[in-house]
């Protein structure tokens, strides 16, 4: 699905992925958090990566398996620093501060989500989000340093 690169593609964004989720055998909670983790990318790829520039779009795929939800993102603004993310993949006292902005959405993102990368590749950034279905087993790291 195509969104144009404005905030106000939150709402469609977000109606679109409850239409994804319907039929999964999960809880409010669950979907509640894979809501909050879709926003928070969308957002920081409409700032920062396309600069709210409204003629760029970026995509967004679902895929639901029996073990587990992926969403992946593409856009091709700007690269992603790697670096914000081990940042706020290393804040090991990290408390969600409602008044702070710099890198609280990469942390809220990593708190929803088993599973949350970012690769950069023939001129796009591909995030990917992967929540694991409940009473799966299924485990995955939030980063690629933990096998």
């Amino acid at each position: 699905m195509m969104f144009p690169a404005q905030l106000t593609s939150l709402s469609p964004l977000a109606a679109w992925l409850t239409q994804q989720m319907a039929p999964l055998p999960v809880g409010e909670e669950w979907r509640f958090a894979l809501d909050l983790a879709a926003c928070e990318t969308a957002t920081n790829i409409i700032r920062y990566a396309l600069h709210e520039d409204g003629q760029c779009v970026f995509r967004a795929e679902f895929f639901a398996d029996d073990d587990r939800v992926t969403l992946r993102f593409i856009d091709a603004g700007e690269i992603f620093p790697a670096e914000r993310l081990a940042l706020a993949r290393d804040d090991e006292h990290f408390d969600v501060d409602p008044l702070a902005e710099g890198g609280r959405g990469l942390r809220l993102i990593l708190r929803a989500v088993d599973y949350f990368n970012v690769e950069t590749g023939a001129g796009e950034n591909v995030t990917t989000l992967i929540k694991a279905l409940p009473d799966t087993g299924l485990s995955h790291a939030t980063d690629d340093r933990c096998g």
